[in-house]
């Protein structure tokens, strides 16, 4: 092994060389030094590849000419063999141009003529191990303080990029990679406004972070009107600051941009509001509060559909403890209300379950959910339903009827919100219901080809076929 692993102030130097004489000399000057050096020795440049194998050495010191192999050879092997990096000097008697040439091409990190004042000689060789070694150890303690810093960025939630001062990507952490859709690969060295495209959400005005900071002259915060674009095109909603990284005399040597994902979060709000209006909208509505129950189904399951962004839904009633019946559906795709499906207890015994001890069913995958598996074959398959949100209608207590929301395409999760909002149309189906003046008011059980198909052993009458 060539690792600094344990590094001590001991510098640890394999010398090779063939001549047995001048082994043992060069380690005596070199060791004799207060330098710290400690020097081990061989005169076979294969046992030196046994032993930086074995052992761990700061730095090797090898001649030029050797039975074996050369030391050109012998620093080939290290750098393009192994992958060592360890620091190598050439220690030779021949002066030769095209050998040092060739020993720095391939990698050595210094060349050193031997001959001459033994005392001037050892003490540049001493001088250049010094400098190699403190060179090296430098180098892999801002490697290892950078391979920190990295992970220390990696592990936060929020993104991260720098720039330098010319607004050039120098680093992105992972949740930047994540969000930006940029891997660090890809976006170092490219213009920030390249890799980070943010624009105003209600304006579409391109936001130039390395401008905004430098017309403020400090940290600039960003709130979640702005938005990222990702390297695909997709928008994304983000908070962020953005911040000069000043040098310790107050030069801007770059920005630090720290940001997260509140795209959800703002969708969320987003949903909330559209839900909010739908509901006083409905409160207010003169079809429901005061018109007949017939004329209020239409606006509510129009409602439903829009608000949610379902293909179908529709509201069903119990004709008895042990049959709902679907009283208006709306399919959002053809613009169309239809009627008369039914839906009984005895077919469908855990959906009804399901249905009595919740408020709101969400089922995002309906053909493995318990509540729901057993309307595959008669209902969802045939409409190519997916997952569906139920709230039950509840007066006094019991259950009159439910609200279901069909989704069509991949499987969908229903958010907590959606729930919610679920519940609240049901109790509109509830006011409407009460406002209604009698039974009469209510729509015939009309037989069509509307929500709820009923299994192949209700009568024909029954499921409206």
């Amino acid at each position: 092994m060539d690792g600094t692993e344990g590094e001590s102030p001991t510098i640890r130097v394999l010398y090779v060389d063939d001549d047995e004489g001048l082994l043992a000399l060069t380690k005596r000057f070199l060791e004799s030094t207060d330098d710290g050096i400690e020097v081990e020795t061989t005169d076979s440049p294969q046992r030196a590849l046994a032993l930086l194998e074995r052992e761990s050495f700061d730095a090797v010191v090898s001649d030029y000419q050797m039975p074996e192999m050369s030391g050109l050879e012998l620093l080939s092997v290290l750098r393009d063999e192994r992958g060592s990096d360890i620091p190598f000097v050439i220690f030779t008697g021949r002066s030769r141009e095209e050998v040092a040439i060739e020993a720095l091409n391939l990698g050595a990190d210094s060349y050193l003529q031997k001959g001459g004042d033994p005392t001037a000689q050892y003490g540049v060789l001493r001088q250049t191990l010094v400098r190699i070694t403190e060179h090296r150890r430098a180098e892999q303690r801002l490697r290892e303080r950078e391979a920190h810093l990295r992970v220390t960025l990696d592990s936060i939630a929020e993104g991260v990029v720098a720039t330098d001062a010319g607004g050039t990507v120098t680093q992105l952490n992972r949740t930047a990679e994540e969000i930006t859709g940029y891997d660090a690969d890809a976006a170092v060295g490219k213009p920030l406004s390249d890799a980070f495209h943010l624009v105003n959400a209600e304006t579409g005005e391109r936001i130039d972070p390395m401008q905004r900071v430098a017309e403020a002259g400090g940290p600039v915060e960003l709130g979640a009107g702005t938005k990222l674009v990702t390297s695909d095109g997709d928008e994304r909603y983000i908070e962020d600051s953005m911040s000069p990284i000043r040098t310790d005399d107050g030069e801007v040597e770059g920005v630090v941009v720290v940001f997260r994902d509140v795209t959800e979060a703002y969708r969320e709000r987003e949903r909330r509001e559209r839900q909010r209006r739908a509901l006083i909208d409905l409160a207010t509505d003169e079809t429901v509060i005061a018109g007949s129950f017939e004329d209020a189904l239409p606006r509510i399951t129009e409602t439903m559909a829009t608000v949610l962004s379902v293909e179908r839904a529709s509201v069903w009633l119990f004709d008895d403890a042990e049959t709902l019946r679907c009283v208006d559906q709306y399919d959002q795709v053809s613009g169309e209300h239809t009627a008369g499906g039914t839906l009984t207890a005895s077919n469908y015994p855990s959906y009804f379950e399901a249905l009595e001890a919740n408020r709101s069913l969400g089922v995002d995958d309906v053909q493995t959910d318990p509540a729901t598996a057993e309307l595959r074959n008669g209902y969802l398959e045939p409409k190519g339903i997916t997952s569906m949100l139920d709230a039950t209608v509840r007066s006094g207590g019991e259950v009159v009827g439910v609200v279901c929301h069909e989704h069509v395409g991949e499987p969908r999760q229903w958010r907590t919100d959606e729930l919610r909002f679920a519940a609240e149309v049901a109790d509109n189906v509830v006011i409407a219901l009460m406002r209604a003046t009698d039974v009469d008011a209510l729509p015939p059980n009309d037989e069509g080809d509307g929500a709820g198909e009923a299994n192949a052993d209700e009568s024909a009458d029954e499921n409206g076929e």
